[in-house]
């Protein structure tokens, strides 16, 4: 779908309940999604912005934002034939007409929309991103990718993505965000929700390169059925500013995810990424590695934690991060923990290594640990 060039746009500032509703019903939104919209304003309205130890928001001008009430285009690659296999692939606005039933029951329950003031934000006013639906045993090939860039004059973004493979089915989707460079201040807020069905397999892919002065505020999360799979690989090069909470639920028995990702930081950039593991099923795997490179001024931050529940018997969850620095940074760190509240049949292993330099502990195998482990 192209970018829409005149896009009806409003100051955030001057935005109001009313004024998203009216926009939601004229785009011939279901009234459940237009109550979800209003609620969602009235908690952005009325919350205090999250308390961030390493994003710092100071520079951000948030009530001078141009926010649109249309759709700016979602630029969707897949192959047609698979439409006859039962697989959809669509824009959300579209699958809400057409899939409003699956739209209903996942939106929004991975991702807490009233979580903080951002989540909120992103749950008034989403109106881009990508529907993406494999029935049972249904084997995807080639992989889908969803494209997300800026309408000419636009100063924000608010794509949704919905992925979601039934029992026994696999897929590839990749999720890229870009633009060219800009003068003013543009606010990026994506947010992709993720349904790993049992004996089912996800391969996720999100490349984040946005051009100059763009703030890349997000969420991804992941949920895990049982033996479900997902490998997580990110990627993030561009931006002024990046803070992304990632989240893998590991809910079934059995269920991994694999997890790979990169950071560079240059110049002025602060790139934050924050995933967080949570392990719920018994015998769940966890297998993280994740690369930070850091040149200039960058500043980049890992703050990543897994959390083992009561029912997370089993854990296996081997981490490891490296940080390369190429030339003088202002700072680049990391800081990841470790949260337990059962006994452990084995040991997590948590492992970080800094150039040749390598720490390892083992952390969580005492009997109804409440433990916080902070390695920085």
């Amino acid at each position: 779908m192209p970018a829409n060039n005149t896009l009806p746009l409003t100051i955030l500032a001057d935005l109001t309940d009313s004024q998203i509703a009216e926009a939601a019903r004229a785009a011939g939104e279901p009234e459940w999604l237009v109550e979800r919209r209003e609620a969602a304003w009235r908690f952005f309205a009325e919350s205090l912005p999250p308390i961030w130890k390493r994003t710092d928001l100071s520079k951000f001008r948030s009530e001078q934002i141009a926010v649109p009430l249309a759709p700016q285009g979602t630029a969707v690659q897949w192959d047609a034939t698979l439409d006859g296999r039962g697989v959809v692939f669509t824009t959300l606005a579209a699958a809400l007409h057409d899939h409003e039933a699956l739209v209903k029951q996942y939106l929004g329950t991975a991702i807490d929309p009233l979580g903080h003031k951002f989540n909120a934000l992103h749950a008034a006013l989403w109106q881009d991103g990508v529907f993406l639906y494999v029935p049972k045993n249904v084997a995807v090939e080639l992989p889908l990718q969803a494209i997300f860039t800026l309408a000419d004059g636009s100063h924000s973004t608010f794509p949704h993505n919905l992925i979601i493979a039934e029992r026994g089915a696999s897929v590839t989707f990749i999720e890229e965000f870009t633009s060219l460079d800009a003068e003013d201040q543009i606010l990026a807020s994506p947010a992709t929700e993720i349904f790993v069905g049992d004996n089912a397999t996800v391969r996720f892919v999100s490349a984040q390169t946005w051009g100059k002065s763009v703030y890349h505020i997000g969420a991804q999360r992941a949920r895990l059925g049982r033996d479900g799979t997902i490998e997580w690989i990110g990627l993030n090069l561009g931006g002024q500013l990046q803070h992304v909470e990632a989240e893998a639920t590991l809910e079934g028995n059995g269920s991994r995810v694999d997890w790979v990702a990169a950071t560079f930081a240059d110049g002025t950039q602060s790139l934050l990424t924050a995933p967080m593991v949570r392990h719920v099923g018994t015998n769940a795997e966890s297998h993280l590695n994740f690369k930070t490179v850091v040149d200039d001024s960058g500043y980049s931050t890992f703050d990543g934690m897994v959390k083992i529940d009561h029912s997370g018997q089993g854990t296996n969850s081997p981490w490891k991060s490296t940080l390369f620095i190429l030339a003088r940074p202002r700072a680049a760190t990391r800081s990841r923990g470790c949260r337990s509240t059962q006994t452990m049949s084995r040991p997590a292993m948590h492992r970080q290594a800094a150039r040749s330099r390598k720490s390892s502990c083992s952390i969580c195998s005492r009997a109804a640990s409440s433990a916080l482990m902070r390695f920085t």
